[in-house]
């Protein structure tokens, strides 16, 4: 376990540095206990009943434009980066769910799922405003990317597309 617990440190450390040269800071450690929890987050991403804001097929030839636009636009409307640019960020890569929130701020302000995945290797990421209130994700399926909004200020945490 402890060998696990060590790749899984080194892996954040990696994305850490990674994300970095995409223009993200980690803004300290400390993660608002307003937070959802990263799996109950996971849930409203990739549960069964999630359905996605916005679709983009993997054979648009402008998807990554597309994704970083819908993206943007959702964010923007459920307000997920505060004024300083800081969000809290579940990226895909070993023990993310264990490790959970980064708190980070975007010193660039636009293309951020495309500079995610440059950086972590995978276009599926969860943000979540520092209130915990709102979360827009890219969710990478078979065909397309999704675009999945959600508002933890209900209940019903896994019905997604809020």
């Amino acid at each position: 376990m402890v060998m696990r617990r060590d790749s899984e440190v080194h892996s954040a450390a990696e994305l850490l540095e990674s994300l970095g040269r995409q223009g993200f800071e980690e803004v300290g450690r400390e993660v608002p206990d307003s937070a959802p929890d990263p799996k109950r987050a996971g849930s409203a991403v990739s549960g069964g009943f999630v359905q996605p804001t916005a679709r983009v097929p993997h054979s648009d030839p402008a998807a990554r434009d597309r994704v970083d636009a819908l993206w943007h636009a959702e964010a923007d409307r459920v307000r997920i980066l505060d004024s300083n640019g800081e969000f809290l960020l579940l990226a895909t890569y070993p023990g993310s769910f264990t490790r959970g929130w980064l708190r980070m701020r975007d010193s660039i302000g636009d293309h951020l799922p495309s500079r995610i995945a440059t950086a972590s290797g995978s276009r599926d990421f969860i943000a979540v405003s520092l209130d915990g209130k709102s979360m827009c994700a890219v969710s990478a399926e078979e065909y397309e990317d999704w675009i999945v909004t959600h508002s933890f200020e209900s209940d019903e945490d896994v019905q997604g597309g809020n």
